[in-house]
């Protein structure tokens, strides 16, 4: 999303530009986002508050932040549903037809299957850089990361002396101890989960709750994985309150008239009863030892290319003049709703207005 946005950003402006992708087709990590519907931004008051370096994505989200002109000059019609915005079609196939068109449209080069490498890259003195011999006075990485069918390129900004930050999947399942998942798989539910690590509570989250048989998924729990892995994944335990409008002393009382299973289910209840304490276990069912799910069943990643080595406001490297960096390859990650998309699309508008400059 961050390179089809700075792409056709460029090559509108009037330069000459040529879009790198490593797989046949460009942009098909956008077909995986909003589980098919493509969440594309937020109207959140002060959105940048929902990413792990606010400071940073200030500016820029300031200035594009969901940038409905944009995406209305790409022929991409927006809804609001709960502050979320959503392509009037429901469909993320729609959008990345309508990127790739614009850029088409726009002149931009693409080209595909090119499993850009280190060796493919390379400084070419004040005239910029060098992709596979071929020079270019400006360079932006959107490479995104490893998450989903991504793939880390992490290096090609490592080489010119950047850092990176650890990296984690995010917006993802959670892998648990199995004990207290017995008879659970395919069980949804909404609830409440703290995660508590050495006694303390350090995340939590609201949300549906979908139980697997070797851990647990479900809106929640993708919003507790990217509060865990900005924490690099500490040991914790997690705890469901699956009637959080509800006291403890006023489902002591609702216990006196309804079963538990009346609260939620069957399986679930069958649990709790053998464990002992439904007034309890209600409250706080345990399951044990959460860690980070595979990156390929996540959405995104947190952590990446230092930030601070990079332009706030124009996203060009402060170690390598010339060369920029947007989207999800920097140390940037936001919460669920549209937050990871919406800094895509104004990161890779901001880099190329960057890169734009003295050309």
């Amino acid at each position: 999303m961050a390179g089809l946005a700075a792409a056709i950003t460029a090559a509108r402006a009037g330069a000459k530009t040529t879009l790198f992708e490593e797989r046949e087709r460009v942009g098909q990590k956008i077909l995986a986002t909003g589980n098919g519907k493509c969440n594309l931004g937020n109207t959140a008051k002060e959105p940048w508050l929902k990413y792990n370096n606010p400071g940073f994505v200030r500016s820029i989200l300031s200035e594009y932040g969901v940038n409905a002109a944009f995406w209305r000059s790409v022929g991409v019609k927006l809804f609001e549903a709960d502050k979320r915005l959503y392509p009037h079609s429901l469909q993320a196939s729609q959008v990345l037809n309508a990127l790739r068109s614009a850029a088409e449209s726009a002149g931009v080069e693409t080209v595909t299957a090119s499993g850009v490498s280190d060796k493919d890259i390379a400084p070419n003195g004040k005239e910029g850089y060098l992709v596979f011999s071929r020079p270019f006075k400006k360079l932006i990485l959107a490479s995104g990361s490893g998450a989903g069918i991504g793939c880390e390129s992490y290096f090609a900004a490592m080489k010119f002396g950047h850092a990176l930050m650890p990296v984690y999947p995010i917006l993802g399942p959670l892998i648990t101890d199995k004990s207290t998942l017995k008879g659970l798989k395919g069980v949804r539910l909404p609830a409440h989960v703290r995660a508590k690590a050495d006694g303390k509570t350090v995340a939590e989250a609201s949300g549906e709750v979908i139980f697997k048989d070797n851990g647990v998924s479900g809106t929640a729990v993708f919003d507790l994985s990217v509060f865990l892995g900005r924490l690099g994944y500490p040991a914790a335990d997690l705890y469901f309150d699956f009637v959080p409008e509800l006291t403890p002393e006023e489902l002591k009382e609702e216990l006196k008239e309804f079963p538990v299973e009346s609260f939620v289910h069957k399986e679930l209840a069958r649990n709790i009863l053998s464990m002992g304490n439904p007034e309890k276990l209600l409250k706080a069912y345990p399951v044990y030892r959460a860690k980070a799910g595979s990156m390929e069943l996540a959405q995104a990643a947190t952590g990446g290319l230092r930030t601070d080595e990079f332009s706030d406001m124009t996203l060009e490297s402060k170690l390598s003049p010339g060369f920029f960096a947007a989207g999800e390859v920097l140390d940037v990650d936001g919460e669920c709703g549209g937050f990871n998309l919406m800094w895509a699309t104004a990161s890779g508008q901001a880099a190329a207005k960057g890169a734009l400059s003295g050309l």
